[in-house]
């Protein structure tokens, strides 16, 4: 009898290992922390800032994400307390994150809720823009297109998107002439829904730099003023280096398994002391590699000039968004009460739009300039390392992202955010969505700029062969 309780036990005690055994070996006990944090920041974010429901966040964006993680899993959504805590069933710590007004989500890392809370903030009152006025002055519907665009082909080519079912789109909208002329929504999404950019954070992080030395703030071209790199190797990196991702501090920017930008993100709780303590591996200005800390690294310059989150939130909002009409948008904090200046705005469709069509204007906007010529000028041009890189935007030169698609300038995040500047046709798209394929997205969003492009390309020249006399 003793015997066969042994075996039994023994029997028991396999079952239960196996699980662990397997966790082990796929790696995932290292990246158990990450996966965590991912998924209690990421459905905080997409159900208080954004309003998504929070199963379809679960079931169709995160558990896909983080594979295995959702066997093991325990999630909890306090919609009273506006929190999140994400767990396991092994080692039993706690992913949480909770939501602020005005400055949306915090991951908490070695922090409570109530250091956190304790840091001063005062969000803005919320302005609203008339709605007897269309885009970009007021918040009035779509207007009609010029006779000379192809409505019907942007309709199909927003089909092609919305109807994909792995490329959960979440809005298009496009910008023709300073119009909106076209917007859809998707997963749920609505013209007042706040998306997040991930790495178009980057470009509005970059204007605000911009601001800074518009302003004489910022020299660009003196060592970059960050206090921990005074009488460091790193003392001889500028701005612009910085804003151009020449730094040459060290980069490993890879989101498909444990490095440097996840651990930044979901395990520091100071980002950007993580950035800024990076060993710098290359010498300043020779070597292009792109990197959320090194935008974290510009928004440690933005929070050590002001000294405060305060100060950042109210700078950005009066400076950047009001003059735009970017009404309740924001850029979160960490659990310090700093910018996460690389991959963190939550902005509407439309205010996506009005960035692109900042740069499209060169800075000027409702006849004031938001953002000096010169600095324009400079964000748009390809740096001395990379043809397809400026300054904190990106450049499709010798049209390597798309190939029958002339040299525009974008912004790009994650899963596939994307506003994309069209000089020659005077356009703005704006494709936003979770689409984890990157050759599914490079597919659908070429796709869609070249038949906008061709929707206003091919009815003027058509107009334009029947204006002509007969030979």
């Amino acid at each position: 009898m003793n015997k066969k309780i042994k075996i039994f036990s023994a029997f028991v005690i396999l079952l239960l290992a196996l699980p662990a055994l397997y966790f082990y070996n796929s790696g995932l006990l290292d990246d158990l922390p990450v996966g965590k944090g991912y998924a209690a920041k990421y459905l905080c974010s997409y159900v208080f800032n954004s309003d998504f429901d929070e199963q379809q966040v679960i079931d169709r964006y995160i558990a896909k994400k983080v594979k295995p993680l959702p066997l093991i899993w325990t999630v909890d959504v306090d919609h009273d307390a506006q929190e999140v805590r994400v767990g396991d069933k092994f080692l039993g710590d706690d992913a949480i994150a909770f939501y602020t007004e005005g400055k949306g989500c915090t991951l908490l890392i070695d922090r409570t809720r109530e250091e956190v809370a304790a840091i001063p903030f005062t969000p803005s009152t919320t302005q609203s823009l008339p709605a007897d006025q269309p885009w970009p002055h007021g918040s009035g519907p779509v207007v009609a297109a010029h006779s000379d665009v192809d409505m019907g082909r942007i309709q199909n080519a927003a089909d092609a998107l919305f109807s994909h079912d792995t490329a959960h789109t979440t809005s298009v909208v496009v910008i023709h002439k300073g119009e909106l002329i076209f917007e859809r929504y998707g997963q749920g999404a609505s013209e007042d829904t706040r998306l997040l950019g991930w790495s178009m954070t980057k470009t509005l992080t970059g204007m605000l730099i911009g601001k800074l030395a518009d302003q004489g703030v910022l020299d660009l071209d003196a060592p970059a003023p960050i206090r921990e790199w005074a009488q460091t190797d790193r003392a001889d990196i500028t701005t612009r280096q910085l804003v151009n991702m020449t730094g040459g501090v060290l980069v490993n920017e890879d989101y498909t398994k444990f490095s440097d930008v996840t651990q930044m993100l979901y395990l520091e709780s100071d980002q950007h002391g993580y950035a800024v303590n990076q060993p710098k591996v290359h010498p300043a200005g020779e070597h292009f590699a792109y990197s959320t800390a090194e935008t974290n690294r510009l928004a440690a310059i933005i929070q050590q000039h002001f000294g405060s989150q305060q100060a950042v939130y109210d700078f950005y909002q009066q400076e950047l968004f009001y003059p735009l009409g970017i009404t309740d948008g924001f850029i979160e904090f960490d659990a310090h009460g700093q910018l996460v200046g690389g991959a963190y705005g939550f902005l509407k469709a439309r205010d996506w739009a009005r960035i692109g069509q900042l740069y499209l204007q060169g800075g000027e906007w409702n006849g004031e300039q938001v953002l000096s010529k010169e600095w324009v000028d400079f964000a748009l041009a390809e740096s001395e390392q990379s043809p397809i890189y400026g300054g904190q935007l990106w450049i499709n030169a010798e049209k390597k992202r798309w190939k029958d698609v002339p040299d525009v300038r974008y912004l790009s995040g994650h899963q596939g955010q994307r506003v994309v500047m069209i000089p020659s046709h005077d356009l703005v798209i704006v494709r936003t969505g979770i689409t984890e394929d990157h050759r599914l997205q490079r597919r659908l969003i070429g796709n869609l700029i070249r038949d906008v492009m061709a929707s206003v390309q091919t009815t003027a020249s058509s107009r334009e062969a029947q204006d002509k006399p007969n030979s």
